[in-house]
């Protein structure tokens, strides 16, 4: 069992779209052998650091600095725990979506546990996924 005091990555990125591909590679490194090969906890990032830069701050001028999202991943016990998290204008319907709204559910079916949050300012998601090996 392997317990982590401080969190294994903490990155804040712009909220632009390269952004989930750095969080992405950033995470794979992490996870890789600690949860199978890590790809999945890799893609599962990838979508949700999209989501974030898609949706949370669509409400900014298009000359005005990006917000920013959080990549905290954690091991606890047995999991691998991770949590995105944009200070945007929350989860909203928007009609004029790129995509086709899999982003969520692509995270849900990869997770072992999935969960959003609203908070003041932002959303936060949070996923876990069981340890396969000691890191």
């Amino acid at each position: 069992m392997e317990k982590a005091t401080a969190p294994a990555l903490d990155i804040t990125l712009p909220a632009v779209p390269g952004a989930a591909s750095d969080a992405r590679r950033a995470v794979h490194e992490v996870a890789a052998g600690r949860v199978g090969d890590g790809y999945a906890v890799a893609l599962a990032v990838s979508e949700a650091v999209t989501n974030a830069v898609i949706h949370a701050y669509r409400d900014r001028a298009p000359d005005s600095e990006p917000g920013e999202v959080q990549v905290t991943v954690t091991i606890d016990g047995e999991e691998l725990l991770v949590s995105v998290a944009d200070e945007g204008m929350g989860m909203r319907p928007r009609a004029d979506s790129p995509g086709a709204g899999l982003g969520l559910p692509i995270i849900a079916t990869l997770a072992d546990r999935f969960e959003v949050r609203q908070q003041t300012g932002g959303t936060r998601l949070l996923f876990g996924f069981r340890l396969t090996a000691a890191g």
